[in-house]
């Protein structure tokens, strides 16, 4: 009855994943499409995941890898890919659950839009207790429409930020030639948390890509999370700002680079007033020359001649106003 159809690699890479890790692979074990291969890689879990993990391959044949050392995330990313056997690949988080047709819907659009390189769909945002919290739209202003060229999924990721997403990463599909063809996730730590969309960026230079517009998975966020703790901890600018920078030259689009520049001066201007609130004056003065955008000039002086006379924000106009600042529409 399968014969014929694609088999699927579904890798999912694991650490310290004991508490969400039966959910999971209860979801995958739940998927509807005939032809799949379950790889786990763990890397080097102190807990019980790699006990689960090993049950569940015994239970429904998943094959269970474990590193013998940490390798960092991507590096693991990367052995899964190398592990897989798939016509389509998807990385699958080890805390997140999965609705039953997400990998027959993504195979079935992969299908159908044969020149798509990856498929990501929209997500339900979950909590540590599995309650949902909201729905993940598509940023404002991106159209439905069947493939995204480049251009368009750069201008969808300057969109990204709260409810939401453009590319849920958990939930993307991918051809694996393209990863033979075009390299695997950059393992250099220059792209930091960022470097998954260093990679659809990669793929979306090389084919367009698609977005199944439903939630087909539960998205969970907590503290634990890789991405959720350079949201709450740091102070230098974002991960995915180094892609964009990298990515803005190669664009030739007037107004799509000057949306690009009001993005990264809006970044800049917001994480130079938390450096400032820090007393981290120089640093703060540092980003802040970075501001290019005309928007932001009187913005960027006030804040620069703040930080040279050591002015912390936080007493002027009101403890909380940089929290208060909302960006110009465009």
């Amino acid at each position: 009855m399968s014969r014929g159809r694609p088999l699927v690699s579904i890798c999912i890479p694991t650490y310290n994943s004991a508490r969400y890790l039966r959910e999971t692979l209860e979801s995958i074990a739940a998927q509807t499409w005939p032809r799949v291969e379950v790889i786990i890689s763990d890397n080097a879990s102190s807990d019980a995941t790699i006990a689960i993990a090993n049950e569940y391959g015994a239970k429904y044949g998943f094959k269970v890898f474990v590193n013998d050392a940490n390798i960092g995330a991507f590096n693991n990313w990367n052995r899964l890919i190398g592990l897989a056997q798939g016509e389509f690949v998807a990385i699958y988080h080890s805390d997140d659950i999965y609705e039953p047709t997400i990998v027959g819907e993504s195979v079935a659009l992969l299908e159908r839009q044969p020149q798509a390189g990856l498929v990501g769909t929209l997500a339900t945002v979950i909590d540590e207790a599995g309650k949902e919290r909201y729905p993940v739209k598509l940023p404002a202003g991106v159209a439905l429409t069947p493939l995204y060229g480049f251009a368009e999924v750069f201008r969808a990721v300057l969109g990204n930020g709260g409810d939401r997403i453009f590319l849920v990463t958990p939930s993307v599909m991918v051809r694996r030639w393209l990863y033979t063809e075009l390299g695997q996730f950059d393992t250099s730590g220059r792209f930091g948390s960022a470097g998954d969309y260093e990679m659809w960026l990669r793929i979306a230079a090389r084919n367009p890509v698609a977005v199944i517009p439903r939630p087909l998975m539960r998205y969970r966020v907590h503290e634990e999370q890789g991405s959720e703790r350079e949201l709450r901890r740091n102070v230098a600018l974002p991960d995915v700002m180094t892609v964009l920078d990298m990515y803005a030259g190669v664009i030739d689009d007037p107004a799509l680079l000057a949306e690009y520049e009001r993005y990264r001066g809006w970044a800049c201007l917001k994480t130079a007033l938390k450096q400032n609130c820090l007393g981290e004056y120089e640093r703060s003065r540092g980003t802040a020359e970075q501001i290019r955008a005309v928007r932001y000039r009187l913005l960027r002086a006030a804040l620069m001649f703040s930080c040279r006379i050591h002015l912390n924000l936080r007493c002027w106009p009101g403890r909380s106003w940089p929290c208060r600042i909302q960006p110009e529409r465009r």
